[in-house]
């Protein structure tokens, strides 16, 4: 269900009337022409589609004070994530879409939306001093319009992967965070304990969810989803990924596995039924939740272990802002874009999970003043990293078939805990299916752009 805001305060609107329609003597006429000039898009109204929750908490907590300054008047729609990507599909392909702002996913959107020409360039923006461009550590690659130089949307929030574990059953064991694949699986069989519903770890099982998971043990072998401008699936170090992952969740993870997203991964630790789980950094909230979890004092945060080729997570821009290349008030859209990805709501949202790009961020109070030590040294330890991979997810047009196709290999390897005869076979069919789906969106080959 939608959910609309629509917030301006009784003082800006007074401004605006005053500015607008001022009649008194010059006195008067100087101070309006003033305030104009201080808001010069004063009674702009733009209409920004966004997610529930998440970022969008951060944007309603400093709204009133983003319209009190500018005097433009926000008319805030919230949907889920699927309902968010549906509607600005809809509207943009009609033609007469009357939004201004959006959110998207760049790594799910930017390559559809920027070649059906929906984004906004916004190059001729970015010296705006008020933004400070160079605060800003997001990769480039990911927020680029499709085949160009040209930045599309402003990052929100990161995405990294780390290792959370219980702090009480490693004490007991005697273990200490794995720093690599081989510490991981001899974590995996001291902790294993399936006849008190204890298991080792937990990681996203589900066919499609998978692969942004998937994707740090894909690097960590020296894999990669599409090399040359053909998928690389099928490649021996993938494949030798894909056989890892198997092993790990088959032999180690709990039942219903390959059922596990998100919010079953987060259940399964809250419960206690599993000693660790790999996943975002967004789940460090709800796991030290004391409303949401009965382990919320013995959560340890660390970074993910090293594979053959080394610690090889990416950084992702989870959700990023941009400017409908439609919209009639680029200029004021833009006032709310500077608002969005500024300090306030960078500093509102980074404790709660959702880490801002911006790097002044981890000097603010706000943040550095809530945050656990080992969170942030875990999450800086990844960020930093020399072999930090761009992409979490195939980078393609059609990302999610390209996941799908993916997804199979990988649950047939958790099915047969990496030991399956036709592991390899289910590779390389996957990366057959990706190189037509690359064919079809002319981005095969020498084609591929990214």
């Amino acid at each position: 269900m939608k959910k609309v805001i629509s917030l301006l305060c009784a003082g800006s609107m007074v401004l605006g009337l005053a500015a607008c329609g001022q009649t008194s003597p010059s006195g008067g006429a100087s101070s309006a022409a003033g305030s104009q000039a201080e808001k010069p898009y004063a009674g702009t109204t733009l209409r920004v589609v966004s997610m529930t929750a998440q970022v969008s908490d951060g944007i309603q907590e400093y709204l009133s004070d983003f319209e009190d300054k500018t005097g433009i008047k926000v008319n805030l729609e919230l949907y889920g994530e699927s309902e968010l990507r549906q509607k600005t599909t809809t509207e943009f392909l009609s033609g007469s879409s009357t939004i201004d702002v959006f959110l998207l996913s760049p790594l799910q959107d930017m390559a559809p939306y920027s070649k059906n020409g929906w984004i906004e360039p916004l190059d001729t923006y970015l010296d705006d001093p008020e933004l400070n461009w160079s605060d800003f550590t997001a990769p480039k690659e990911q927020i680029t319009l499709s085949g160009t130089d040209s930045i599309g949307c402003l990052p929100l929030y990161s995405s990294v992967q780390l290792m959370y574990y219980r702090t009480d059953l490693f004490e007991k064991k005697g273990l200490t965070p794995p720093a690599n694949y081989e510490e991981l699986v001899q974590a995996c069989e001291k902790l294993n304990d399936p006849s008190n519903n204890l298991y080792a770890i937990a990681c996203r099982g589900e066919k499609i969810a998978l692969t942004s998971q998937f994707s740090p043990f894909l690097f960590g072998y020296g894999g990669s989803y599409i090399k040359d401008g053909k998928c690389n699936i099928g490649s021996a170090e993938s494949v030798d990924a894909i056989k890892f992952y198997g092993k790990l969740l088959g032999k180690y993870g709990p039942p219903g596995i390959l059922t596990t997203g998100y919010s079953q991964m987060t259940q399964l630790f809250n419960s206690g039924t599993v000693a660790m789980a790999i996943d975002a950094n967004a789940l460090y909230a709800t796991l030290t939740d004391k409303a949401e979890s009965a382990y919320y004092d013995k959560v340890g945060v660390a970074p993910i272990p090293e594979g053959p080729t080394g610690r090889q997570s990416y950084k992702q821009v989870v959700w990023g802002s941009a400017i409908y290349s439609g919209s009639k008030n680029k200029d004021a859209a833009w006032e709310f874009m500077k608002f969005v990805a500024g300090p306030d709501v960078a500093a509102y949202i980074t404790p709660k999970g959702m880490p801002s790009f911006r790097s002044s961020v981890w000097n603010d109070p706000r943040v550095k003043d809530v945050m656990s030590a080992d969170m942030v040294k875990a999450y800086s330890v990844i960020n930093e990293s020399d072999t930090t991979n761009p992409y979490g997810l195939p980078r393609l047009t059609s990302v999610t078939e390209a996941r799908d196709a993916i997804g199979e290999a990988v649950v047939y390897s958790i099915e047969t805990k990496g030991e399956g005869k036709d592991i390899e076979a289910k590779a390389k069919t996957a990366a057959e299916k990706v190189d037509q789906l690359l064919k079809n969106s002319n981005e095969y080959g020498d084609k591929y752009t990214y």
